[in-house]
């Protein structure tokens, strides 16, 4: 049996999207340049799903290898997110106006909360900026001038992330701002990323699929971190699990994913490369990756080289997992910038 080509995602009106089962990332870390010709090559071979945030800094890439690659916009996912500074309900259409503006699109599929953490601006962030080394001051985000660091907004955190840190918060207002850009079309649907059940469980009741629903939510999960107590509850409500980071690179003390003993078996008793392993993995757990890397050759094989694993194979992909979050997680964010642990809440 193959893998499916697309998983269904749940949208407004009680209706259902096909979003294509392999997306492309565009985050790197360091210089942005390489963005342009690795999203035009994805286009080319094949991609026709790509995963962009406002603060990657790469919206005009985007949009420029979109225009030149000459794939009707209608044939593309395209998803998005606002950085917490954009929290507040006020705040939230304004980083979909500039991402819109910079890529030079009319629209968005899907719009998420990059993470459940709200800061506070310094202006209308209508002319917050993003690039390789950009400061608080470039991106508007109002900082401590005792200390330097980012100030925050409890009241438009989650009600779960504000409590640890010993405050009052709710994510609702944001999410009821979210839900209204789908009526005006500036995006077809809505969701967050890298949120705990917690969190989850704190919108649900305010994301009916017969008006908005919670779409999805995007996180990180490889076999080092299969985080499957947090997909399984994503799975029995409907809410799609897109894993970035399928990777995991160098998630481990000096190890890599790729490099592993038995990821490395895998690949060689079955014909592949080490990370059309991985993906398929993925996949086959009913989970969305999004494949990354500016190597032409290595951007196309990863599409066209995922397969349905032997049972044993996938079972032994299963059993990599560390009991360390510290050691299989590679993305630790909120821990290591604001000191409160986002989606392990669970």
């Amino acid at each position: 049996m193959a893998l499916p080509a697309t998983f269904p995602m749940r949208i407004a009106d009680g209706k259902t999207v096909h979003v294509p089962a392999v997306g492309f990332g565009t985050w790197a870390p360091g210089k942005n340049e390489w963005c342009k010709d690795a999203v035009l090559t994805a286009l080319k071979v094949g991609y026709r799903h790509l995963d962009c945030a406002w603060l990657y800094g790469v919206d005009e890439a985007v949009g420029a290898a979109i225009h030149e690659s000459g794939v009707p916009r209608s044939e593309i996912f395209i998803t998005t997110k606002f950085w917490p500074h954009f929290a507040a309900p006020e705040n939230v259409e304004k980083c979909l106006d500039l991402s819109l503006r910079r890529m030079g699109l009319d629209y968005i599929d899907l719009y998420l909360a990059h993470w459940p953490f709200a800061l506070k601006p310094t202006a209308d962030l209508a002319h917050a900026r993003t690039f390789p080394g950009a400061q608080p001051s470039d991106r508007q985000i109002a900082v401590d001038p005792t200390d330097g660091s980012e100030v925050f907004d409890y009241a438009h955190m989650p009600a779960s992330i504000a409590a640890a840190l010993g405050q009052r918060g709710s994510f609702v207002p944001t999410w009821t701002a979210m839900k209204a850009l789908v009526r005006t079309g500036k995006c077809r649907a809505v969701g967050v990323s890298n949120f705990a059940i917690a969190q989850i469980e704190e919108l649900l009741p305010h994301a009916s699929h017969d008006d908005v629903p919670l779409s999805c939510n995007q996180i990180e999960a490889h076999p080092w971190l299969p985080n499957e107590k947090l997909i399984a509850f994503l799975k029995s409500r409907d809410v799609l699990p897109v894993v970035y980071c399928p990777f995991a690179p160098e998630a481990a003390p000096k190890a890599v994913l790729l490099q592993d003993e038995t990821v490395v078996r895998i690949a060689r008793s079955n014909g592949m490369a080490e990370g059309q392993v991985l993906l398929s993995w993925a996949i086959m757990r009913g989970t969305l990756p999004l494949a990354k890397s500016q190597t032409p050759e290595r951007i196309k094989a990863n599409l066209e080289g995922v397969k349905r694993l032997p049972d044993e194979d996938f079972e032994a992909l299963n059993r990599l997992h560390l009991n360390s979050d510290a050691c299989g997680r590679t993305i630790n964010y909120g821990r290591n910038r604001w000191g409160v642990t986002c989606m392990f809440g669970d």
